[in-house]
């Protein structure tokens, strides 16, 4: 006995020498602390694996998901000039199967089994592969993930499937006008610097790749010392550093050396000169754009460029912004220090231009020099840096849990570009307030060194495009700016109309929680007021133990009836309001609030999140708008004319995004299409929108949820302040407007419409009903999308790459169930597609049994219990489901729990039945909404319709001999 002791503790002591050995602890030196109660068990640990890859592990005992992410610094600008594009499809590939686990999609599918997504990304610099699962399936997943990063197949046949999915992904983006102002950018730039390469490659740039020179880029360029991988678990550290060095470590070191590229990626053909781009949508913007120098790139000590942003596009009245509006050139701005990539920075200023400010662009470049005269002459005040360190320490010090995915998305990314001790205190706080080096950038920023981009419709700028750029076909042309006009720019005053921020007032002082904390807690609203001027309810927070808010408010009123014309002046009246309320909203959100504006179900939603303290203030002052607002007929005239455009811009939009418009437009009662608001739009003139916000809140009924750390005597309090704000008659409940969903008729269909865009490809999408909601039923249907989002994309992605987008998810509204499909294509009509559709669904229900063995039926059906046993990840989204189950469920907040029970009973047999049941032809509730568009001359593929006789007459006979 006392010899297997020994061994066994020989062997214990063998296995923690070997782990030992093959990592070194790096020592934190970030200094930071969280102080949210809910996230006190958080620990961290900081590793170099013996390969040189860096670690960042975070065990967090009470999170609901596990994650992981890995970036390689290898991206696009590492492309080979025979292969552009290489990065991104070898992106692609990996997941296509490992020597592990050499089939197709293997690991998509596990993730998904087990309640979690994957995706991946390629940048200039880096490429970063990330994953969110339940925790029971995270080990595997783990394991899964590492086999990335040392043995993918790159089989062939793969190879020549996925490149059609890397073109249709290519194609998408053709007419995304922001991806194609980054192509000219790329174009025009410094020929000579890797950024000029096409970054995301399509079939004609790639096509023939040969599978060994895909393998030895990846070998040469996927090396452990240039890998960063943040993982969060619910597991605790020593296992999650056990897992780490297993699965890590036989990543291999290549030794990379990247080539040196030239210091500057601009050109002297964009640096002071105007770039005019033509866009596909009517938008209307300008942006500024410096290069900064390589030690304002590499510098992660003072945060200048986050300083001078948050001092220059702060929204008050005395302000840039101000100043854009009193003049009626501009609706918005955005100021930025944008990490191109390790190296490299822009800075930049975006500003949303009106119709008057494109014909005075000049004008509106000479405000912003001269708001930048006043920060070179007289600095940026010590408040400001402050306020700024303050903000971000709160945020930092009282974060919430966030959603695990998106979580080590962002912490992979930035892991990159700080050392591993210091992360993440130098890319989330600024350093040392210094004067001198704030001065040294703002002199950086010169009229010479800019690029000026100026975005809109020719026949608005006055100047017609003379270039096409080479792999979108973008538009534009490049003017030089005068030498006057640079020597004026250069010599701008300062306008004492363009001032500095003043201190903020909504910057939080007392961050002090009202509850002790009680993570296991059900949150069950109370009821403040339930009569005919509303029903509002309360709820203290105890689970999340941050000093936050979420109030949400839905108010109706007589006037919002769900019509085109109603629509439409709501939407220039929630233009009107945001314009009156900018200041506020601005002050707000810099502090660290979220403040949303909208319509929708027949009302009116403000929704509200931030910190608890100064949240009344906020309430208050947003209310007081409301009822103040009062636009001037110049005012007016441009608030119409931005929603005429937004309408005019809906047939603009991917063809997916326009069948899911058409659809919502046709299923429910109060969705008319932008083109029919456009209709209303035109007539509506400046006294019946006068006539209407005079009569809007005349009478109203709020809907209302006031949660977080907040007491129930506060929220009294503030809900009455709201009331009187409002000062409305009740609009009783009798007379409200109903949301109503189409059922198709039993016995009849399948139904398809279709329409035309002119946008390139086609979209088809296609709705299966389901009937009505009960627990049971949504049960069955809950479990069946679940199994449907994977076969799917598999089958008409993967294995027919008939599309890059290929989508199919459950829905629920009204109290109805339907299943949706969809696919947009550049190489199939839609007709097509729907048939490919039918033909799946056909092929589903008759190998049921084979596709959805029992075993995989329990584990999906576990799944699906484990993810509506999560609570949401903080208390907005908290926030968020109290207020739809108190409204839209009629205040059920036992409806998880008996969704839970219903899936518990769910049997195999029962989800066959239904899955037969939706799914044959016997369900013919179905419709199909098909898109139309244009189709590129090498990939339209399509039978015509002909007589007989034109065909002989358009064919040639030929005889044997």
């Amino acid at each position: 006995m006392r010899k297997w002791t020994c061994l066994f503790f020989l062997c214990v002591m063998i296995h923690l020498q070997a782990t030992e050995d093959s990592y070194d602890t790096v020592t934190d030196l970030s200094e930071l602390s969280i102080l949210s109660p809910s996230l006190s068990e958080r620990k961290t640990a900081k590793l170099r694996l013996s390969n040189g890859l860096e670690v960042y592990l975070i065990s967090d005992p009470v999170v609901e998901q596990s994650a992981a992410a890995l970036a390689v610094e290898a991206g696009s600008w590492y492309d080979p000039d025979e292969y552009p594009g290489m990065a991104h499809f070898l992106e692609h590939m990996l997941f296509m199967g490992t020597a592990a686990y050499p089939k197709e999609f293997e690991y998509m599918q596990y993730v998904s089994d087990n309640g979690g997504k994957v995706n991946a990304y390629t940048a200039s610099d880096r490429t970063v592969y990330m994953f969110s699962v339940n925790n029971e399936g995270f080990t595997g997943a783990l394991d899964r993930f590492s086999h990335f990063f040392y043995d993918p197949l790159f089989l062939p046949s793969c190879i020549d499937r996925e490149l059609h999915a890397v073109d249709q992904e290519h194609a998408k983006n053709v007419e995304h006008d922001g991806w194609r102002q980054y192509m000219i950018f790329k174009e025009t730039g410094n020929p000579d610097h890797p950024i000029a390469k096409f970054s995301t490659g399509n079939a004609d740039t790639l096509r023939g790749i040969p599978q060994d020179v895909m393998k030895a880029w990846y070998t040469e360029h996927y090396d452990s010392e240039r890998m960063h991988l943040v993982i969060l678990s619910a597991l605790p550290l020593d296992e999650l550093i056990d897992l780490t060095v297993a699965d890590f470590s036989r990543i291999q070191k290549a030794n990379f050396k990247p080539a040196e590229m030239p210091e500057v990626l601009t050109s002297e053909k964009q640096r002071g000169h105007y770039i005019y781009v033509k866009p596909i949508k009517d938008l209307k913007s300008l942006s500024l754009t410096w290069e900064l120098s390589k030690e304002s790139a590499l510098d992660k000590t003072f945060q200048t460029g986050a300083l001078i942003a948050y001092t220059l596009q702060n929204g008050g009245k005395n302000s840039l912004l101000g100043q854009l509006k009193r003049e009626h050139l501009a609706s918005g701005i955005s100021v930025s220090e944008e990490q191109f990539s390790k190296g490299w920075k822009l800075f930049t200023i975006d500003v949303e231009l009106s119709d008057e400010g494109v014909k005075n662009v000049d004008q509106v470049i000479t405000y912003c020099y001269e708001a930048l005269a006043r920060l070179k002459k007289n600095g940026i005040p010590k408040y400001l840096y402050d306020e700024m360190e303050k903000i971000a320490t709160m945020k930092y010090e009282y974060q919430s849990r966030e959603d695990a995915f998106e979580f080590i998305k962002d912490q992979a990314h930035k892991m990159v570009d700080e050392e591993l001790a210091t992360y993440p205190k130098q890319t989330l706080l600024p350093g040392e307030y210094n004067p001198k080096v704030i001065g040294n950038y703002l002199q950086s920023l010169t009229p010479e060194t800019c690029i000026y981009f100026v975005t809109a419709a020719p026949q608005k700028s006055g100047i017609q495009p003379t270039e096409r750029e080479q792999w979108m076909g973008a538009e534009y042309s490049i003017r030089p700016v005068s030498e006057e006009r640079l020597a004026s720019w250069s010599h701008a005053k300062i306008n004492p109309k363009i001032g500095l921020p003043q201190p903020n007032p909504f910057i939080p002082k007392n961050l002090d929680l009202i509850n002790t904390p009680d993570t296991n807690q059900t949150v069950t609203p109370t009821l403040l007021q339930d009569n005919e001027e509303g029903k509002i309810y309360f709820a203290s927070d105890l689970k999340y133990q941050v000093p936050e808010v979420t109030y949400i408010f839905r108010i109706k009123s007589p006037k919002l009836n769900g019509t085109a014309k109603a629509q439409a002046l709501t939407d220039i009246y929630l233009k009107s309001l945001s314009d009156h309320l900018f200041p506020t909203i601005s002050s707000a959100e810099t502090a660290g609030s979220r403040v949303v504006l909208s319509q929708g179900n027949y009302a009116l939603t403000i929704g509200i999140n931030g910190y608890s303290d100064q949240s009344d203030r906020l309430v208050k002052d947003l209310f007081t708008g409301i009822k103040k607002m009062r636009p001037s007929r110049k005012q007016f005239s441009l608030y119409k004319q931005s929603v005429s455009e937004t309408y005019d811009n809906a047939s603009k939009e991917l063809p997916i995004i326009q069948s899911l418009e058409l659809l919502n437009n046709i299923i429910f009662n109060d969705s008319p299409l932008a083109k029919e608001k456009r209709t209303a739009l035109t007539s509506i003139t400046y006294e019946e929108f006068v006539s209407f916000t005079k009569d809007l809140w005349k009478k109203s009924y709020s809907e209302g949820l006031l949660y977080g750390n907040i007491t129930e005597k506060e929220a009294s309090s503030l809900w009455k302040q709201v009331k009187n704000r409002l000062a409305s008659s009740p609009f009783s409940p009798e007379e409200h407007y109903k949301k109503e969903f189409l059922v198709l008729p039993e016995n009849q269909g399948p139904y398809m419409i279709l329409q035309t865009t002119k946008m390139q490809g086609s979209a088809a999408l296609l709705m299966v009903e389901q009937g009505a909601y009960d627990y049971n039923t949504r049960a069955g249907q809950q479990v069946l999308g679940l199994l449907l989002k994977h076969a799917f994309f598999n089958t008409l992605r993967t294995k027919q790459q008939t599309a890059y987008i290929a989508r199919a998810w459950e829905k629920e509204a009204e109290r109805q169930l339907f299943q949706l499909f969809a696919v947009q294509s550049i190489t199939h009509q839609p007709s097509e597609l729907v048939a490919r559709f039918e033909l799946f669904l056909e092929d589903f229900v008759k190998q049921f049994t084979e596709r959805v063995p029992k075993e995989r039926f329990e584990n999906i059906r576990s799944m699906a219990i484990t993810s509506l046993e999560m609570p949401p990840e903080n208390l907005l989204l908290m926030g968020t489901r109290l207020f739809l189950l108190a409204f839209d469920y009629d205040g059920a907040f036992e409806l998880i729990n008996h969704r839970i029970a219903a899936l518990k009973e769910l049997t195999y047999e029962e989800l066959h039945a239904r899955a037969a049941e939706y799914f044959s032809r016997k369900n013919s509730r179905r419709l199909a909404i098909l898109v139309e568009g244009t189709m590129p001359k090498d990939r339209n593929f399509r039978y015509d319709v002909v007589t007989k006789e034109e065909l002989k007459d358009s064919g040639t006979f030929v005889a044997w001999k």
